[in-house]
């Protein structure tokens, strides 16, 4: 069965507009201003990332450019893209007219469908090849033509070079498959040159990060030690109900269904249950099972199809649902300004929603705090180069990535360095012997920093009480008391010997 073209094409447009109307309410967040630099940068890898995203930015930025608007085209096309293919699901599992109105009216009311496509981030490219991936599959086990198995591998393929998360699909997907019938497809040749086509495909990262020593076990040891060894049991499942809202009552039903169906469809519960276990044994944010909820959520619609047969009983489903989400959609989607941002959360009183990775409960979520302050932290930048009397002389320096990549944005004729993330792999091992000006971003000033400079002149500090880079100060720095280039090379040695082992 095909899913209704009308249809499609009413949810995709739905979606395309709803995320380009929202997506000059706020700011940059932090993550998009480094994959912008990303794309100044072009590589077959970077500290933290797959080389996708980075490629992404440089056609954005040389298509559209850098506006805020601009850089929210490409997630709001993929999030198009992804209710296109999701809706293509339900109609492979058998789901008609109903069901495909269900799903669609239930992913654009999802929090996590919303917050995904409304921020360029690898995120919802990642769930867009997952959910690529699993459609192929799908097509796998509907047609049964054994071909289909080279395009799994190459959506695999192309997923591990946007985000290395799909290594968990990779893992997930045969194992449920050994686990039905259809472990039979992995004994196909076709499953081999899969494999095959996969590697080929991801190769060019993989030679990169040999090149650079592997620098993704590094950032996942950073990840483990600083972020993923917060992640409480309970909180991991929570998440699991509350990201997708009252979709909730969806995708439940449809894990339930896949899991009773005594045909091939069986499978794909098992790979939900299998992917929410792995990476709950390793310790996974919430949201690193996002993948698993499109088809999850598109069997669930199906299984309403079946189970309701009065027509206001169809109406009903969907329509409560959607105005009883309704007040949610602002928890996925930054449609205000941070003042009425805070202010509504203030009435919502969700704390779940405002719990930052630290454990602190704030006015806004961590992504809003994320979006805010850097044009006041770009602008005192511009005010120290001004009483420096100009960059020929400076080093402008910024403690971490979001800093760095902010000042480079907003003032995209400067240079600014930083050892954090993929700043680390750009920094220069040495200065000119005539640098003998810092212009040093940080929330504190550093020790090493204090003892360097006789003449150390605050500019100002961010203000914005919203921001997550509140406080956050710009210092003019001058009169090194040794030679300021000499200082850098032995500091550029001693953290990149540390960190690119």
């Amino acid at each position: 069965m095909k899913a209704n073209l009308r249809i499609v094409l009413f949810f995709v447009a739905a979606k395309i507009i709803l995320h380009l109307a929202t997506a000059q309410s706020l700011g940059f967040h932090r993550d998009e201003l480094l994959y912008l630099a990303l794309g100044r940068h072009l590589d077959w890898g970077y500290w933290s990332n797959p080389p996708f995203i980075g490629l992404l930015a440089w056609i954005s930025q040389h298509t559209w450019g850098a506006s805020l608007l601009a850089t929210h085209i490409f997630p709001a096309l993929a999030g198009g893209v992804l209710i296109a293919l999701i809706l293509s699901i339900v109609a492979e599992f058998g789901g008609g007219r109903y069901a495909q109105i269900l799903c669609g009216t239930v992913l654009l009311i999802s929090p996590a469908m919303l917050r995904t496509a409304a921020l360029f981030q690898p995120v919802i490219f990642d769930l867009l090849f997952w959910t690529l991936a699993v459609w192929c599959a799908v097509r796998l086990v509907n047609t049964r033509d054994r071909r289909w198995l080279l395009w799994l591998g190459m959506a695999l393929g192309l997923g591990l070079l946007n985000k290395y998360s799909v290594v968990f699909l990779a893992i997930c997907l045969p194992a449920a498959a050994l686990l039905t019938p259809q472990r039979r497809w992995l004994a196909s040749p076709f499953a081999l040159w899969a494999i095959v086509a996969g590697l080929v495909i991801v190769l060019p990262n993989l030679i990169w990060q040999w090149q650079y020593h592997f620098p993704v076990v590094h950032h996942m040891q950073e990840l483990s030690d600083n972020q993923l060894a917060q992640v409480k049991p309970f909180d991991f499942f929570i998440d699991q109900i509350l990201m997708n809202g009252l979709a909730f009552f969806i995708w439940l039903p449809g894990l339930w269904w896949l899991l009773r169906q005594p045909g091939p469809w069986r499978m794909f519960g098992w790979l939900a249950l299998l992917t929410v276990g792995l990476l709950f044994m390793l310790h996974g944010k919430g949201y690193y099972t996002l993948g698993i909820y499109p088809h999850l959520i598109a069997a669930g619609a199906v299984f309403w199809e079946t189970k309701l047969s009065k027509v206001w009983q169809k109406v009903a489903l969907p329509a409560v649902i959607a105005l009883a989400s309704l007040p949610l959609v602002p928890v996925g989607l930054p449609m205000f300004s941070g003042e009425k941002m805070a202010r509504y959360f203030a009435w919502l009183g969700l704390e779940p929603v405002l719990r930052w990775e630290g454990g602190n409960i704030e006015a806004i979520p961590q992504d809003y705090a994320d979006m805010l302050g850097w044009p006041e932290m770009a602008a005192l930048v511009d005010t120290a180069l001004a009483r420096a009397g100009g960059a020929q002389n400076c080093l402008i320096y910024g403690e971490n990535y979001g800093q760095a990549s902010a000042i480079g944005h907003f003032s995209p004729s400067l240079e600014v360095v930083s050892f954090s993330d993929s700043y680390l792999l750009w920094a220069p091992d040495t200065l000119p012997a005539y640098v003998n000006t810092l212009i040093y971003v940080n929330d504190e000033m550093g020790e090493d920093v204090q003892n360097g400079f006789a003449n150390i002149q605050k500019i100002g500090e961010v203000t914005n009480p919203l921001a997550r880079e509140r406080g956050t100060s710009v210092w003019l720095c001058r009169e090194p008391r040794g030679s300021f280039p000499e200082f850098w090379a032995r500091r550029a040695r001693e953290v990149k010997g540390e960190l690119m082992k």
